[in-house]
């Protein structure tokens, strides 16, 4: 079990659950070499609608390269994979630290989300 994964009280999937998600996931996994993937939002939550797009938060080592941080990049991850997704990346430091501030996107992860096992 990862380090972001031992926080979400066994909340961990196997990608074959979200099958919509199979194209964009493997891009992640190829673009990012994540630590972990987290699903949060509405279809974390299983409120979603048919509007709904998928979050995903990208979780990367410490020293990962800048470029992986523009929301473009992210943008460029989704395009085209069959869904409408949020891909947004972040350091794990930077992600352990706002576990604990309330209110914090990190936070509200560790309520709803589901980390995907994409390793």
């Amino acid at each position: 079990m990862s380090v972001v994964a031992e926080n979400f009280g066994g909340r961990i999937a196997s990608p074959g659950k979200f099958p919509a998600l199979g194209t964009l996931l493997a891009r992640i996994k190829d673009a990012y070499d994540p630590i972990d993937v987290i699903l949060y939002g509405s279809r974390a939550r299983g409120e979603a609608t048919a509007q709904s797009d998928w979050d995903l938060k990208v979780i990367v080592p410490d020293d990962a390269p800048e470029s992986l941080f523009s929301p473009m990049f992210g943008w460029r991850i989704q395009e085209g994979s069959g869904v409408h997704a949020d891909v947004s990346c972040t350091r794990l430091s930077d992600f352990r630290a706002d576990l604990t501030v309330a209110n914090s996107a990190a936070s509200h992860m560790l309520d709803d989300g589901i980390v995907l096992n994409v390793r």
